[in-house]
């Protein structure tokens, strides 16, 4: 039983392997936030939409997108965001229709962690992942960019294929995620 519950153990936390660090570029993003139910749909259909009507893939193939809760308070692991944000990478100097904001990423170093059974529980793994690390601390409330209009969330949910994704018609069987937490490196 011991040797049980030790394989257990092991099974229920995330390995070096599991885990890529990347350096996410500063960036200008195209933002859509939402608040109340469907909120990460709606935000969907937005950057969806504008990135069509923009041509953005036309003049931009290697936009990026994020997601993220940006609820006001500790969200609660399992339940619906309150209020979402979704981002896509622009030009700088190109021109964001309302009800879409612009806003500018400032980049920064993250522990990322490939979603693969929509089990968002993932997130704890990763947060122990980085806590038990040599290398990386917890950079959580490290302010990366400024959010006038919601609670500036952290860790991102990254589009995998964005390209794909939005050319395939943003059907949901096609997502893919990438977990992406905030860390910097241990002095």
């Amino acid at each position: 039983m011991e040797e049980l519950n030790k394989a257990n153990k092991n099974l229920n936390k995330l390995a070096d392997k599991d885990v890529r660090i990347i350096y996410l570029p500063p960036m200008t993003v195209a933002a859509a936030y939402v608040t109340g139910e469907d909120c990460e749909g709606k935000t969907i259909n937005m950057i969806t939409q504008f990135v069509k009507e923009s041509g953005l893939l036309n003049i931009k193939p290697d936009a990026r997108s994020f997601g993220f809760d940006c609820s006001q308070g500790a969200a609660v692991l399992g339940e619906p965001s309150r209020t979402y944000e979704m981002w896509v990478s622009v030009l700088n100097d190109m021109a964001i229709p309302a009800p879409l904001v612009k806003r500018t990423f400032d980049g920064g170093l993250y522990a990322a962690h490939v979603l693969r059974t929509w089990d968002f529980e993932d997130w704890r793994l990763l947060k122990e992942w980085v806590d038990a690390s040599d290398k990386y601390a917890n950079d959580w409330d490290s302010p990366r960019w400024i959010s006038p209009e919601t609670a500036a969330g952290q860790g991102f949910e990254e589009t995998l294929n964005f390209y794909n994704f939005i050319n395939k018609g943003s059907r949901m069987q096609d997502l893919q995620l990438d977990l992406l937490f905030p860390i910097k490196e241990k002095e």
